[in-house]
């Protein structure tokens, strides 16, 4: 008889063709007239993973240990979280599937919480999918108005959604703007920026060697 045991609560999970837990998304499958017997575990979620013990009953008993790692993949879109841009310009947004061992079988976008649905809209918005080497989502927006400003969430069909807030202003000074937002990621762009910055945390962690 085979047994399928999760370690780290000692969790007799399946038992030959039989199944002790509540949780349906386990299971043993076994072929007929095979020396196989698989655990399997539909829709593999972070508290999966960990080490399985797979035990049979023999005299002595024989074990053999599983590692069990489970990737949680994410969305990202550079730029955020929050985005300044001048009523007329293009709005490109990309959107990155980091540590994903697949493709994603569909990227949907969504604006204030609505599908943005390109095939039926003639604004002269488009999305691209590329998914080799990396998945990338791009949304395109030309002419982008005022009301185009609002939250942008990128939606995998195996990652974690990303989102971003956009602005579009209408005869503002967007670098003004993200000046006055610290929230932006956006608002140190300029060489001297980032050289201030550097230098900034280069003190930083002198100070904090020397403590």
């Amino acid at each position: 008889m085979v047994s399928w045991i999760r370690r780290r609560d000692l969790h007799v999970l399946t038992v030959g063709r039989f199944t002790y837990t509540s949780d349906q998304r386990f299971q043993t499958i076994h072929m007929e007239n095979s020396d196989s017997w698989m655990l399997q575990i539909q829709y593999p979620q972070k508290k999966d993973a960990g080490v399985y013990e797979c035990q049979v009953s023999t005299l002595p008993k024989i074990s053999r240990f599983v590692t069990l790692n489970v990737i949680v993949s994410k969305a990202s879109i550079p730029g955020g979280p929050t985005l300044y841009l001048n009523s007329g310009s293009t709005l490109n947004l990309t959107c990155e599937i980091m540590e994903s061992p697949m493709a994603p079988d569909f990227v949907f976008w969504y604006h204030n919480g609505r599908v943005i649905n390109y095939e039926i809209n003639n604004r002269g918005i488009s999305i691209h999918t590329e998914k080799l080497p990396k998945t990338l989502s791009r949304l395109l927006i030309s002419n982008a108005q005022p009301q185009d400003s609002g939250n942008y969430s990128c939606v995998p069909s195996n990652a974690e959604p990303a989102d971003i807030t956009v602005h579009v202003l209408n005869g503002e000074n967007p670098a003004a703007m993200q000046h006055g937002k610290h929230t932006s990621s956006a608002s140190c762009r300029s060489p001297a920026c980032l050289t201030t910055l550097a230098a900034a945390v280069l003190l930083l962690d002198v100070a904090l060697r020397w403590r």
